[in-house]
Parts: C-alpha cells; structure tokens; sequence
C-alpha cells in the first residue's frame, strides 16, 4: 500500500534533527531537490529579478517570515515530514495518536508530494519552509512542471504490488500520475452534506476525513489486516466514521466518493490533534 498525500502550507516551527546541510545525499532524487535548493537560494538573494514573494505566492499577512524560513532551509533543524506538516489533514491524522507500529507503516508507505522536495516518505527529515507546487523559480519555471518528468522516473520505484491512494489536491496531483493504464490507482474523493440536502466536497470536512481515513488505514495495516481492495478501504473509512462509499472506474484505475454523516466531516475535534501535534513538534528526525 501507499497513500500519496499534499503537504500543508501550515507547518509546526522546530525539530531537533540535523539540517540539510549536514546530512548526506542518498536519494537518487537528491540531484533534482539541489537544483531547487539553489534556483531558491537565487530568488531570494534578488539576483534573479524577480519579486520573491510573489513568485512564491506568499500572502501579505506571513510573506516576511516564510521567506525568512526559506532562508534558512539549508541550515534550519528537521523533523519527519509527518511531524512538520499542520493542517487540515495532518489533523485528522493524528485525531488520535497513531499506535508505534501505526507510525512506523507511515514512514516508510506514506508519501507526501512537495514543491519543495518533489515527493518525501513520512519519516523524511524536513526544515520549516513555505514553496508550493505552483511556485515560480528561476531557471526552473513552475515547480509542479519542473518536478513531472523527473517524477515519473523516480515514483514508481517508491511503490510496492499494493494499491496505491491517492488523497492529493489538484496542484499535487498534477505531479505525478502514473503512466498509461495503472489499475492499482484509487483516487479518494470526499462528499459531505450540503444545506440543501445534496452532497458535495466541503473543504474542511474532506481534508480531515482523508486525514482519518489514513490513521484507519495505517492501524490497519499494523494490525496485519489486509489493505488490497475496495473493501478493505471501505472497512477503514467506516472505522473512520464515515459512512457511504462508492466506487467508480477510471482509465487510471478507480476512483472512491466517500460520504461523511455530516458537513463537517466524521465525528471528532481537531482540538486533540493540534494538542498532540504540539507536544510532538521538535522532535527530530
């Protein structure tokens, strides 16, 4: 199994795992996240004539300190890319804490897609930054499009025999997609009621239903159950709290529309979660 996720523009601050800087390069996709480093590092320096912050799209309201994270991301310390991501998402994920053997599933069958880092496992050290898909740097254009080709080399060699989930939004999603015909491809979309009693995606209710959906599926795995078919999937999302599920095929594979009991998603607070993601932040890598 994996589960491709979009990362988040929130971030928790922090980590005690070496910086960039001072680890080694061991990913055949180090090469490709280099060029990145230095076409940033070439933005913000001004040499480039370019606004920094509009070319990272950066709102008003946080634009000096992201690019001050920016700065920094070379030398800045780490922490597992599940840790260092804040949203929606990562708050449903961790609604509940996820058990040891749950956590070390995501690790390694997780992968969070980046502009930044193109695609990171769960556990991959990451420093606090802001660079999303549709970022502009120069001499590499827009990231989601810099990050395609070299892409379709390097993810299939991250995958294994199972399923393969996809939970991304549409600017993540656009950097990867398998080539021709995948079969194994399930890509996940959440449906919530809306006032007038039809159904349809609510931002907030579906990002944290995929996020509850990932822990089900993560305790799942962990547990040794199976994660192979739609009704497996339809198991979890049900131990998720949700509750329709129905399946649709596609040229990729198929395609899920979840339905959530109410608009705002399965039943739960993200208090709980943001409490644990605190207490968790700063850990390193």
């Amino acid at each position: 199994m994996r589960i491709l996720l979009p990362p988040s523009e929130a971030k928790n601050p922090g980590g005690r795992g070496l910086p960039l800087a001072r680890r080694q390069r061991r990913q055949p996709i180090e090469d490709s996240r280099e060029l990145v480093l230095r076409a940033l590092e070439e933005l913000l320096a001004g040499t480039a004539g370019a606004d920094p912050a509009r070319s990272l799209l950066l709102p008003d309201s946080v634009a000096d300190a992201a690019l001050a994270d920016n700065r920094r991301v070379r030398t800045a310390p780490t922490m597992p890319a599940l840790d260092r991501y804040a949203g929606i998402v990562y708050d449903g994920l961790f609604l509940q804490p996820l058990s040891d053997a749950a956590r070390a599933v995501a690790n390694r069958e997780v992968l969070i897609f980046s502009g930044l880092f193109g695609v990171l496992r769960g556990g991959d050290p990451v420093p606090n930054y802001r660079v999303p898909a549709k970022a502009w740097l120069p001499g590499l254009g827009v990231l989601s499009t810099f990050w395609r080709p070299r892409l379709d080399a390097l993810v299939p060699d991250l995958l294994d025999r199972g399923p393969v989930l996809d939970l991304r939004s549409g600017d993540y999603a656009a950097m990867w997609q398998p080539a021709g015909p995948a079969g194994r491809l399930i890509e996940v979309r959440v449906l919530s009621p809306r006032p007038d009693g039809t159904l349809g995606v609510i931002s907030f209710a579906s990002k944290l239903a995929k996020g509850r959906l990932t822990a089900a599926l993560l305790e799942r795995r962990a547990a040794g159950l199976p994660v192979r078919t739609v009704a497996d999937i339809a198991a979890a999302w049900q131990v998720a709290g949700g509750s329709d599920l129905v399946e649709r095929r596609t040229p990729r594979g198929s395609a899920l529309d979840l339905v959530t009991p109410t608009a705002a998603g399965p039943a739960g607070s993200t208090g709980s979660a943001r409490a644990h993601r605190a207490r968790s932040a700063g850990k390193g890598a």
